[in-house]
Formats: C-alpha cells, sequence, structure tokens
C-alpha cells in the first residue's frame, strides 16, 4: 500500500527559462522548487483574499 496522497490534483506549470532561473536564485539551501512555488502561491492567495 502506498502513502496517502497529499495533493488531489495535478498540474503542469510551463514557466520561461528566465522564471526557473529566479526561482533556483531565491530558493532557500534545503528548499526545493516546488515547496517555493507551493508557498509563494499560498502568500499571494491570502494577500489577494485579504484586499476583498
Amino acid at each position: 500500500m502506498g502513502r496517502k496522497k497529499q495533493f488531489e490534483e495535478r498540474i503542469v506549470l510551463s514557466l520561461s527559462t528566465e522564471m526557473l532561473a529566479a526561482i533556483e536564485a531565491a530558493r532557500l539551501p534545503d528548499e526545493d522548487r516546488l515547496t517555493l512555488i507551493r508557498t509563494a502561491i499560498e502568500k499571494e492567495l491570502k494577500r489577494r483574499s485579504k484586499g476583498k
């Protein structure tokens, strides 16, 4: 039996070479790209919900 899914849906995100380079430059030493992207999305969603 495998582990329980943490995320129910999967998305494919196309990013430019420049955007990937910016993500790599912004990552913490032990942080993967996916964690950085998820964190950025969560922060932006929170910021936008405060504006309503």
